[in-house]
């Protein structure tokens, strides 16, 4: 008898109707390239749903169940589903569905996969109705599916190796079926690999419409046949499709010799033709599922179930443990934060590195169970799994992640801890608000985890540990250590001891949102108000960056400079700004708007030289170089109004700006920009660009609908993408005026 080394070694490669596709491809694998031949097997043989014929006690080899097809007819049409049955491979290039009809002729085959088709083509209600997506939809879709994490598993609109195939999905589903699907696939995917990533009905209805965006004609007409689909059904049970798939009641039993008991030189995995489901696995594959099923395969460690459920789940598409998975390089863009003051720990997923040791045990279930997350600022979701899928990963997880007790001792209740730990977290001792929301209100533009929640996720040991060293749980952590070489910088709180001070906030905290707020939490606003001088703020303003200059004018009018593109930013009127962000945020902050009907004008060069009247006008260029374009500061008048001083393109520009009234007493900004020399022949000033600009005479334009542009000369309006252009010819010094609609 061989030994299975020596079958392993001479099993030949055979030729099949899918031995030319793709093997199949697990996301896990690919993201877990290092895993031994005895894991990859493991995950294989529960990916192929080899135990849906195979019985076997191992439950790592458990298979993995196939889509619940209850409902199919009314999900997918009936032509891709032939042609998806009658080859598999090469329909969906990488599925885990093997081929079952391969053994048979040509013809029989074809004959086959019709009738399994017209009989699944009755399950469900009526068929998908084709509904071409609108361009809105579509757009909107496109955001949402490089942001909430499709992207982590899936390729984005850029192709990239080593992503889960989507399929010809334009030829399975319609918008509205595909929707459907989305809002909830476990549904019909019950074994997690396609998790739930929490989408609404709206935005299941975008995602849907971006992934069929080039879906313009409605798929071949598919009307089944009622005696194709009697057929179909008896098909369904003799080729034991019902092994992995559901209809309308529990899947099949297996019938074939256990795992533990199959000759791999005979079967799927004999590399010879048969009857029997014929997979388009690579040789490494073979290799692996040989490995994995090896008499000698001993049962997995805890590690190694762990190890197995990540890769299995994909979670290390997201995740990294130790030095397993992680958002690899050509994906970072794709993970985004609503707030950018916390760099990458607000956009990438958290490590999973001693999780078990983190999280409390109901928590960690909520967590990889039903996607329980308590970072808002992420974009990408964690997703929901399912108990059946994830819930021993949380009870391996807390198995395997121990820590040593921490030292401390526990405050009395008579040295009230929970005023003790209100003051640490409060602005005047450890300051945590300056980072953490508390109840959702912030005191500064940092936004990290809220404190009301922390006792509710945390292990009271993992607390201690992390506070006392922060950046040996997380190096890259912007928490500060507060306990440096064990010494407070209270010593009058609690005599000083860390662990007492450290357990005080943890007791205050323990109080959830009944606890009462820390002191510095709600803070008055800093309202920047001007009188009868121009007030000048030099910070970050809306859609301008660190370069942003304000300027706040008597009379209810204001503006902000770009001093790195040298061009103006906004306008509006009323009130000036709020300003507690800049002050309060470390110099992370940005001046909020108090005014209404505020106008924004096109980001990119204000000046440029063009060519000829269809010329497009230029972007801006972000490649690093020298520029000849430089801010050079401004000088004030009596009232503090500024003279904006600059130079392009070789000539110095002075740019003054004045609030002056109309004849009806309103207020409206007048500007002045004068050079230093003749500028450039064809030089153009951009005045605006918007959707709608129509004029009202032969120097005067509205532009959107909160502002009008009155002229020196007679621009040229013309189409730009979308919207207008509203370009000057600059032939010496300009006077325009801003007239807003809102009065100040």
């Amino acid at each position: 008898m061989k030994s299975l080394l020596a079958i392993i070694l001479t099993a030949l490669p055979f030729t099949t109707s899918g031995a030319s596709a793709e093997p199949p491809f697990i996301g896990g694998l690919a993201r877990h390239e290092k895993a031994s031949p005895k894991l990859s097997g493991a995950v294989l043989i529960s990916e192929l749903s080899c135990a849906a014929c195979h019985a076997t006690t191992r439950a790592d080899l458990a298979a993995k169940p196939g889509p619940d097809l209850s409902a199919v007819g009314a999900r997918a049409h009936g032509a891709h589903l032939r042609e998806f049955i009658a080859n598999p491979a090469a329909t969906k290039p990488g599925t885990t569905m093997p081929d079952v009809l391969g053994h048979l002729p040509a013809a029989e085959r074809t004959a086959a996969a019709d009738a399994l088709a017209h009989y699944l083509a009755t399950l469900g209600e009526a068929a998908p109705t084709f509904t071409r997506p609108s361009p809105q939809a579509v757009e909107r879709g496109r955001k949402l599916y490089h942001s909430v994490g499709c992207v982590a598993c899936h390729s984005p609109e850029t192709p990239l190796a080593s992503s889960v195939p989507l399929g010809p999905v334009a030829e399975k589903y319609s918008v509205a079926s595909l929707a459907k699907f989305l809002e909830d696939p476990l549904a019909v995917r019950p074994g997690g690999r396609m998790p739930d990533a929490k989408l609404d009905h709206f935005e299941a209805v975008d995602i849907a419409s971006y992934l069929l965006r080039d879906q313009a004609a409605p798929p071949p007409a598919f009307r089944p046949d009622l005696q194709l689909a009697a057929r179909g059904k008896v098909l369904f049970t003799q080729h034991r499709c019902d092994a992995c798939h559901t209809v309308d009641g529990p899947r099949s039993r297996p019938t074939f010799a256990a795992l533990d008991q199959v000759r791999p030189e005979r079967g799927c995995l004999s590399a010879q033709p048969g009857a029997w489901p014929q997979y388009a696995l690579s040789d490494s594959q073979r290799t692996a599922v040989r490995a994995a099923l090896a008499p000698q395969a001993a049962s997995l460690s805890v590690a190694e179930n762990v190890e197995l459920s990540l890769t299995r789940l994909n979670c290390l598409a997201c995740h990294q443990r130790g030095e397993l998975g992680g958002v690899p390089a050509n994906r970072h863009a794709h993970f985004t934060a609503r707030d950018e003051n916390l760099g990458d720990q607000g956009r990438l997923p958290p490590s999973l590195t001693g999780v078990g040791a983190k999280l409390k045990r109901d928590w960690l279930r909520e967590v990889v169970v039903n996607g329980a997350s308590a970072r808002p600022y992420l974009n990408t979701r964690m997703p929901k799994f399912g108990a059946a899928n994830a819930e021993p990963l949380a009870h391996w997880l807390k198995q395997l992640d121990p820590l040593p007790p921490a030292e401390f001792t526990r405050v009395a209740t008579h040295d009230k801890p929970h005023e003790v730990g209100r003051e640490l977290a409060g602005s005047k001792a450890l300051n945590c608000i300056a980072c953490h929301t508390f109840r959702e209100k912030s005191a500064a533009p940092l936004r990290a985890l809220d404190l009301t929640t922390m006792t509710e996720r945390l292990e009271e040991n993992w607390f201690h540990h992390f506070l006392a060293h922060p950046q040996r749980f997380s190096p890259l952590t912007i928490m500060p250590g507060f306990w440096p070489d064990g010494k407070s910088p209270l010593p009058e709180v609690l005599g000083g001891d860390p662990g007492q001070q450290r357990n005080a906030l943890w007791q205050y905290l323990e109080r959830g949102p009944e606890a009462r707020e820390p002191q510095g939490l709600v803070l008055e606003p800093l309202v920047v108000a001007v009188t009868n001088e121009a007030v000048i703020i030099r910070r970050a303003f809306p859609g301008i960056g660190k370069r942003g200059i304000g300027v706040g004018y008597p009379g209810g009018i204001n503006l902000s400079f770009d001093a790195g593109q040298l061009r103006l930013g906004s306008i509006w009127s009323g009130g000036f700004i709020e300003a507690s962000s800049l002050w309060r945020g470390q110099g992370s902050g940005q001046a909020r708007i108090l005014g209404k009907d505020t106008v924004t004008f096109p980001t990119g060069p204000a000046f440029a030289v063009l060519t000829s009247p269809e010329a497009a006008w230029p972007a801006l260029d972000a490649t690093p170089r020298p520029s000849p374009n430089s801010f050079m500061g401004y000088t004030l008048d009596a009232q503090q109004r500024p003279t904006l001083r600059y130079s392009v393109d070789g000539f110095s520009v002075e740019d003054f700006f004045i609030e002056r009234r109309d004849t009806g007493g309103r207020v409206f900004m007048e500007r002045t920009l004068k050079f230093s020399a003749a500028p450039p022949a064809a030089m153009h000033f951009r005045v605006a660009a918007d959707k709608i600009i129509e004029p009202r005479s032969t120097h005067e334009f509205k532009v959107g609908k909160n502002l009008r542009v009155r002229l020196p000369s007679a621009p040229m309006l013309r189409d730009a993408g979308e919207g207008k252009e509203l370009l000057l010819p600059v032939r010496g010094e300009l006077r325009i005026e801003y007239h807003l609609a809102a009065k100040p």
